[in-house]
């Protein structure tokens, strides 16, 4: 049976004094442990509904009274009569449980509605439960729901906005604002510098609800009004926040949700502004010292460590309340069909706790005047701030998430939207000019750069109006050959057919990036995109996915109407240069169709000394590989034929494909031993073997497109068997050399080993030559000496997604096995 006692302030005469920790503390503890404080050391309270659940250990409590006014389950007069035996039995209440739940919050530290299993038993110190249960958001769970219901029902908002943002920036930078001669932890004192708020929109229309809800948090929350619950040595009755939260959401009932907080905030604001300016002129300004006497402040301000405690509590808590607002702000400018239930189940639940941490702000603040001489915040004064502020930080983090996914979301939309607008730019829409559609692919930049060096300047998208244009798409990385190789081909015959604009692509942008792209554009004498690294994703993923950009660049080719000519011309470009204008595929099969296969074809662009050569009349003999003994015999047996047939021999040196480091050394070794001449450099290297590759991409091209016509590859491309011949010399480290010269068509070639022991066997073959010619009488001979096994293999460059289903060897014409070949050669 509960002990009988009187509602008196004073204690029993008999008992110990009550602990006032257990009494008001907010750390969350076992519904055992709520009830029975309850009932031993606080008033008696109303029956329990269906929705309180089962009483425990045995406790009886009071039945409802007979009769009660409508607003009331019990007031105060029947509490000094009656005792707990004693309440008087009814069989029906009139009221609904919402409104004896309504009550009953009154007489109880926590309401009802957030019992054991809600958000104040959840989020308190020390805690470690997981911020989700079974997958879903603890403060969603079904007691929690009660509470937000409730929370739903004073929200009833009408057309009113306002720039909430701008008011709550002011609320922040009053949050922020210390006073040097009370906080030791404020910076030192700036200048006088006073922010400008012309740009802020006038609140005065604010002004009343701001002072309406002050007095309502004054009257009935921090002296007591409708309540006598327990009071704190702050001066604020905790059992009356309950009711004075839902009394100050009523008052904003027509406000959104964010509007309604913002402005609740701001009342704290000018309670908490109002305290520092006294505080900081008390000691120069006799007005200040008077309305501090009146306010019993001035002995407040004496104690520093005190007042600096709760204020530096107090400012986290304000903080948490403001980082929370923020994220609710953000979730109102959402579109209206991407606030789902994820955002308007859980913002009625955040409304309500920053609400209710504005009281306890407001309690801190004003009850600095009811401090004791070098009274520290008490324990259950520091927990309940901690206790908050920790639920206020998870709720933020499950909004921002949530937040962050409908960005994404949102995002994701708006890239598909501007994709597909890309698309029918570039495939349907008809043009009448290449700047519309170019504005469409790089917008939101406007301008380009242009010109090299000290001349470069800003000019608009528009100077390439009709004109045909090279897009030069690439990233930061892979970019320094093409560059190399197009400076040397970009001459005034080019300019007058075309201009050039380099437009850079990366997923990702540094600071590093920005300072290399500033190093690579610095010397370019075309057009260079401005400010790339605005470049929407869309765009990027237009020029990934439709025009097949990967990690090599490629050029797309515009005509001045904007009409796309060719998805990717540098294969063109490399062979032929300026002659591929304009880049048609109608231009390439005419090309093919002209051309021969060649050594002045071969080294075309790659080394004007051989060409020269050639015109001379000389042999030209080109060779590769890495084994530098072999080449030291190869040229030393090749010189002496060339002696003993009595010819003029040029021997070429030209690496092998994907040159790198390694070839170097070789390149100084042939060069300071005088065994041959060699490309100029690795650069010249890479672009000989890219202009094979490139023959292969272009020829495979054109028998993609005539195979829908009856053209069988089986048919044999006679060129095309010497380019893939070519690309399996190029990865070759044990070597291999061709022969030729320009009045010739028959073109040697052969491994390493073999074309050196044929060389080695000419006498064998000499006699030939009289009759057959020199190079005819050498090609029969390594024809004879071919060996019965082989083991020829290459590499396909995967450029434009071209890999044929089949390649016939070009030593015994049988198709060759494919395999995937995945490598990373780092130096």
């Amino acid at each position: 049976m509960a002990k009988r006692f009187q509602l008196n302030p004073k204690p029993f005469s008999t008992d110990p004094p009550a602990d006032p920790l257990k009494r008001v503390s907010l750390i969350p503890r076992s519904a055992e442990q709520k009830l029975a404080d309850n009932l031993a050391e606080r008033r008696p309270v109303a029956a329990k509904t269906h929705e309180d659940g089962e009483q425990s250990d045995g406790h009886h409590v009071a039945p409802p009274p007979k009769t009660v006014e409508p607003t009331k389950v019990m007031d105060h007069e029947t509490e000094k009569k009656g005792s707990i035996n004693a309440a008087p039995k009814t069989a029906h209440h009139p009221h609904s449980s919402e409104d004896i739940l309504d009550a009953n919050s009154r007489h109880s530290l926590v309401p009802r509605s957030l019992g054991d299993n809600s958000l104040g038993g959840r989020f308190g110190p020390g805690k470690k439960q997981a911020f989700h249960r079974n997958g879903r958001p603890m403060f969603s769970l079904s007691d929690d729901r009660v509470m937000a219901d409730r929370v739903l029902k004073t929200h009833s908002p009408d057309m009113v906005f306002f720039d909430v943002r701008s008011l709550l920036s002011v609320v922040d930078d009053i949050f922020k604002s210390h006073v040097p001669s009370i906080d030791s932890s404020a910076p030192p004192k700036p200048s006088l510098v006073f922010k400008d708020y012309a740009d802020h929109v006038s609140f005065e229309t604010f002004a009343d609800i701001i002072d309406q809800i002050s007095c309502e948090i004054e009257c009935k929350c921090l002296h007591g009004g409708e309540s006598h619950g327990v009071k704190t040595t702050t001066g604020l009755h905790l059992d009356s926040r309950n009711t004075t939260t839902f009394s100050v959401l009523s008052m904003v009932s027509k406000y959104r949700w964010d509007a309604k907080l913002v402005l609740i905030l701001a009342t704290l604001a000018v309670k908490y502004g109002v305290f520092l300016l006294l505080a900081e002129t008390y000691a120069t300004n006799q007005l200040t010292k008077s309305l501090a006497l009146i306010k019993q402040l001035p002995s407040i301000f004496s104690r520093h460590n005190a007042l600096h405690q709760r204020l530096d509590k107090t400012r986290v808590l304000m903080q948490d309340m403001v980082d929370l607002t923020t994220t609710i702000i953000q979730i109102h400018q959402l579109p209206p069909n991407h606030i789902t239930a994820a955002f308007t189940d859980h913002v009625p639940t955040a409304v309500y706790w920053i609400v209710r941490c504005v009281l306890i702000c407001a309690s801190h603040i004003s009850g600095a005047s009811g401090f004791k001489q070098d009274q520290i915040m008490s324990f259950m004064e520091v927990s309940e701030i901690h206790e908050n502020s920790e639920r206020l930080r998870k709720i933020n983090a499950y909004l921002l998430e949530q937040l962050k996914k409908s960005h994404l979301t949102i995002e994701d939309g708006i890239m598909e939207e501007e994709y597909q607008e890309l698309i029918q730019t570039f495939t349907t829409i008809i043009h009448v000019d290449v700047v519309p559609p170019l504005i469409r692919l790089l917008r939101p930049i406007d301008f380009l750069y242009h010109g090299d060096g000290v001349s470069k300047r800003r000019v608009g998208i528009n100077v390439l109006t009709q004109k045909h244009v090279l897009l030069l798409v690439s990233d930061l990385e892979n970019i320094e050959k093409e560059l190399y190789i197009m400076e040397s081909l970009y001459t005034e015959a080019w300019q007058q057919s075309f201009e050039i604009l380099w437009v850079p692509v990366q997923d990702f942008w540094t600071e590093a990036d920005d300072a290399k792209f500033e190093s690579l554009h610095s010397n370019m004498k075309w057009y260079v995109l401005g400010e790339p690294r605005r470049l929407r994703r869309s765009a990027a993923r237009f020029v990934r996915q439709w025009w097949g950009f990967k990690n090599r660049p490629i050029l797309i080719a515009l005509d001045p109407k904007g009409q796309v000519m060719s998805t990717n011309a540098f294969p063109m470009v490399w062979i032929w240069q300026s002659f591929a204008y304009p880049f048609t595929t109608s231009r390439e099969r005419d090309l093919w169709g002209e051309q021969e296969w060649n050594l002045e074809f071969l080294i075309d662009g790659t080394d004007p000394h051989s060409l020269n050569q050639l015109v001379e009349g000389k042999y030209i003999c080109l060779y590769g590989g890495e084994d530098m003994q072999w080449i030291r015999n190869f040229t030393s047996v090749w010189r002496s034929v060339a002696k003993a047939a009595n010819i003029q021999l040029e021997m070429v040196y030209v690496g092998k494909r994907n040159p790198k480091k390694g070839i170097q050394p070789i390149i100084n070794t042939i060069r300071e031993d005088n065994l041959s001449h060699t490309l100029p450099d690795l650069f010249q290297i890479w672009f000989f073997w890219t202009r094979i590759e490139s023959m292969w991409e272009s020829k495979q091209r054109m028998l993609k497109a005539h195979g829908t016509k009856g053209f069988k590859e089986e048919e044999k491309d006679l060129v095309l068997q010497e380019i893939v011949a070519m690309l399996g010399f190029g990865g070759e480290g044990d070597g291999w050399g061709l022969v030729s010269r320009t009045s010739d068509d028959l073109m040697v070639r052969a491994k390493g080993n073999l074309f050196s022991n044929a060389l080695a066997e000419y006498n064998e073959w000499e006699v030939n030559i009289p009759t057959h010619g020199f190079l005819k009488a050498l090609n029969d001979h390594l024809l004879m000496r071919l060996p019965p096994h082989h083991c020829t293999r290459f590499m396909l460059p995967e450029t434009a997604g071209i890999i044929p289903n089949e390649v016939e060897c070009t030593e015994c014409r049988r198709t060759m096995e494919k395999y995937y070949l995945y490598q990373c050669c780092l130096e």
